[in-house]
């Protein structure tokens, strides 16, 4: 009866031991991740897509807030999940910011691939096309992403931190939902008579 008693006593014990092990790893593990990410984060802010061509000029986005949410009533950035519904209030909105009918746009954030594509316009690009292609390329890549990728997005209410854990699909995003992301800013550049385009975009 006794050696029965002990046998418990030692699984009792070897299982709360697992337990707080197990407990333990997770939590180291998600120290790591939220560290690596603010590195990460510092990085991104410090290593900015830039052309190695000749910088033009950067192009500012706004919208037309609320003063109860922004003082002056200006929003400076543009939601990407949802910018339709940011566009009728876009500040100059139809200025055409960009006279070339071809550009390159870069994408680098937060991506562990750097992805580009090209627009076409005739007419040029004012705010509002460049909003409208943007978010359209950005809301597409998420959803490679996430296609492609054998580790999945932890869902929101699955995960013990608020940050997206990065995926190991054809972009390997990180960090960040694209709810999260915004623009702000674009930069242009000419290089080699191309017309490159870098974004600032705020998380």
């Amino acid at each position: 009866m006794k050696f029965k008693i002990l046998v418990i006593i030692l699984a009792v014990s070897f299982f709360i031991g697992c337990k707080n092990k197990i407990s333990q790893n997770a939590i180291s593990s998600d120290e790591e991740y939220e560290k690596t990410l603010i590195d990460r984060e510092n990085k991104a802010a410090q290593n900015q897509a830039k052309s190695s061509g000749l910088f033009v000029k950067d192009i500012s986005f706004q919208i037309k807030a609320d003063k109860k949410d922004f003082e002056d009533g200006i929003q400076p950035w543009v939601n990407i999940e949802k910018s339709e519904n940011e566009l009728p209030n876009l500040i100059n909105k139809d200025e055409i910011v960009i006279a070339e009918e071809k550009i390159t746009v870069v994408i680098d954030y937060p991506l562990t691939n750097i992805y580009k594509f090209d627009l076409k316009s005739k007419k040029g690009f004012n705010r509002e096309l460049l909003v409208q292609e943007i978010t359209k390329e950005y809301q597409k890549l998420y959803q490679d992403e996430e296609k492609s990728a054998t580790i999945k997005t932890v869902p929101m209410k699955e995960r013990k931190m608020y940050n997206r854990n990065q995926t190991n699909g054809k972009y390997g995003i990180w960090g960040h939902d694209l709810a999260d992301l915004a623009l702000s800013s674009i930069q242009v550049y000419k290089e080699n008579g191309n017309t490159i385009l870098t974004l600032g975009i705020e998380s």
